[in-house]
């Protein structure tokens, strides 16, 4: 009788030792579980966070890489509109002048073409190395264009330097020279500026909303 009363409370502290060693286990997994949830949360969040300073990141410099070309560009067409206002007056001269007089307006408009060519210049190394390859392509026809029509003028301010009466055929020629390269870098500034709108996004004045 004693042996069966004293085997009782052996077989209920090896219950008791069983659930707890079973709630042990079961805390543990639900700490477990805790730990690795906020793990992966935590990872997740960083990889999003990280993604989205990717993003902004590339966004901003796009939009940098955007505003210099937007920069560049324009001082580009404002250096290529100064030859070309210069190159208007020229054929205005050749229209209304001949013999002396055409000598010394020619000597006067062609004054500040030398500067306005070098600035051209200057801005198409800026185009060249930002553009792509559309727009540099455009742009470098542009100034052969225009440097070939301020040279064609140059060869005839040389013949009135020479002698004040140029032959009629010797100036005609030389005008139609000039008229070829003007017109030709004119078609070249339309196509500059089509391959702008395209790398840009900018939409043509007819598409606007």
């Amino acid at each position: 009788m004693s042996e069966t009363k004293s085997a009782e409370p052996l077989d209920r502290m090896a219950v008791r030792r069983h659930q707890f060693r079973l709630s042990m286990l079961v805390a543990t997994m639900a700490v477990a579980g805790t730990l690795i949830g906020s793990v992966s949360g935590g990872a997740f969040t960083l990889l999003n966070t990280s993604n989205q300073v990717e993003a902004t990141v590339n966004q901003s410099s796009n939009e940098f890489l955007r505003t210099q070309r937007q920069q560049i560009y324009t001082e580009f067409l404002t250096a290529a509109n100064e030859v070309c206002t210069t190159a208007g007056s020229v054929s205005v001269a050749f229209d209304h002048f001949d013999g002396p007089d055409l000598s010394g307006v020619m000597l006067e408009i062609l004054g500040p073409l030398p500067r306005q060519n070098i600035v051209l210049g200057s801005k198409f190394a800026a185009v060249e190395l930002i553009g792509s390859g559309a727009v540099v392509e455009s742009a470098r026809r542009m100034v052969v264009e225009y440097l070939a029509g301020a040279e064609t003028i140059g060869w005839l301010s040389n013949d009135f330097a020479a002698d004040d009466v140029v032959s009629a055929d010797a100036l005609s020629t030389r005008q139609q020279q000039f008229a070829d390269h003007f017109q030709s870098g004119k078609s070249a500034q339309e196509d500059f500026l089509t391959a702008v709108r395209g790398e840009l996004g900018i939409p043509e004045r007819g598409d606007r909303p």
